[in-house]
């Protein structure tokens, strides 16, 4: 980012933050927190039924600039950045209620005891003990979950480590609805294969195998989409940085950093991963293959030895997965081309696994919207 930019979007956020300290009727206000524009979507149908319940005290804040482009003219929204100003925001803050997709709330971000109800909602089909850390969701009032097995989970560590009870309400998942309505089917492309490994603290696919994995495939003439998790664009920097010097010229390569993976999604033949909540959404939108590729599983709670519980992202690969180890990647190409050639009809078991681990399908930003209007009364 450029200085000219980086002074241009301090000055901004700062008289963002010292109009959102002067609103007016800031006790009834409802607000939204945004991390950045990779979750803009997650957001938009809940808005979009608040606003049709005739909600009008809604606030968008965010930490992204292009964020809030895309809300400002739907409601009042603020930028705020993600340094100083954000967190004296939060310190500061007075409000009805506020909702968010941040975990860990407490670390770093406080919680204002001027804010009567803190929301969390889940951007990501995934179980809360093990891709989360212990005490990830603790400092929430109000919970809304994907579906019954999250709350089960979260009620188990309620139980096991003596935390506050909350209300946890299962609402459904709003990005697959809201992406659902959004895509085509037409536009797959073949032999476009999307590669979209997860994140770690510490080991990961990204870091450690990303380069080997797409040489690989472009040497067995594949076209290559590559979308990083948000979270590797700010702890995986060079490995990026080396990603684009070695392929950017390749024309079997493209580097998706779209906000939305709907485009990457569409236009794929298969999807290769190894712990990212994509998978899910793929298959489950998209009835088409994923590939899993074996290396470190992906625990951000070192209390999991607590759980014996199978979470949904094991039962998922045992049902859709096609698993590879990280040493057998010569092999990768002919998994591919078996499951290109063989006959996936994914129909039934997709019906069966949204039924049994989603609520509210087709609905639930509805649902959700409907639920927190009555909660504040």
């Amino acid at each position: 980012m450029g200085s000219k930019k980086i002074i241009k979007y301090f000055y901004f956020s700062l008289i963002n933050l010292y109009n959102l300290l002067n609103l007016k009727n800031k006790k009834e206000k409802i607000f939204f927190y945004s991390e950045s524009k990779f979750y803009t979507e997650h957001f938009a149908d809940l808005i979009e039924n608040l606003l049709e319940l005739k909600i009008d005290n809604l606030t968008y804040v965010t930490s992204d600039y292009d964020d809030y482009l895309y809300h400002k003219n739907k409601l009042e929204s603020y930028f705020v950045g993600n340094g100083f100003f954000l967190h004296l925001f939060f310190q500061l803050l007075e409000c009805k209620m506020m909702i968010m997709t941040l975990a860990n709330l407490g670390d770093p971000i406080k919680k204002s005891p001027k804010c009567k109800n803190y929301v969390y909602f889940f951007h990501a089909l995934s179980n809360t003990y093990k891709a989360y850390t212990s005490d990830a969701f603790k400092e929430y009032d109000t919970i809304l979950t994907v579906g019954n097995f999250q709350k089960i989970e979260l009620i188990e560590s309620e139980k096991k480590y003596n935390y506050q009870p909350k209300k946890i309400i299962n609402t459904g998942y709003f990005f697959l609805d809201h992406i659902k309505n959004k895509i085509r089917q037409d536009k797959m492309v073949k032999s476009n294969i999307l590669f979209a490994p997860s994140w770690n603290y510490k080991e990961n696919l990204f870091d450690d195998y990303s380069i080997k994995i797409i040489e690989e495939l472009i040497a067995k003439n594949f076209i290559v989409t590559l979308r990083p998790h948000p979270e590797h664009y700010k702890r995986s920097k060079k490995t990026i940085s080396k990603i684009i010097e070695k392929f950017e010229n390749n024309k079997n390569f493209l580097l998706d950093q779209n906000p939305s993976n709907i485009l990457s999604m569409e236009k794929s033949e298969m999807l290769i991963t190894d712990n990212s909540a994509i998978d899910m959404e793929y298959v489950l939108l998209f009835k088409r293959p994923v590939i899993h590729i074996k290396y470190v599983e992906r625990i951000h709670n070192d209390k999991i030895n607590d759980f014996s519980m199978t979470t949904i992202e094991e039962e998922f690969k045992k049902i859709f997965g096609n698993q590879i180890h990280i040493h057998n990647l010569k092999e990768l190409s002919n998994l591919i081309n078996d499951l290109k050639n063989s006959n996936n009809d994914l129909e039934d078991k997709v019906n069966l696994f949204k039924e049994k681990y989603i609520s509210n399908i087709g609905n639930s930003s509805k649902f959700a919207a409907n639920y927190l209007v009555k909660e504040l009364g």
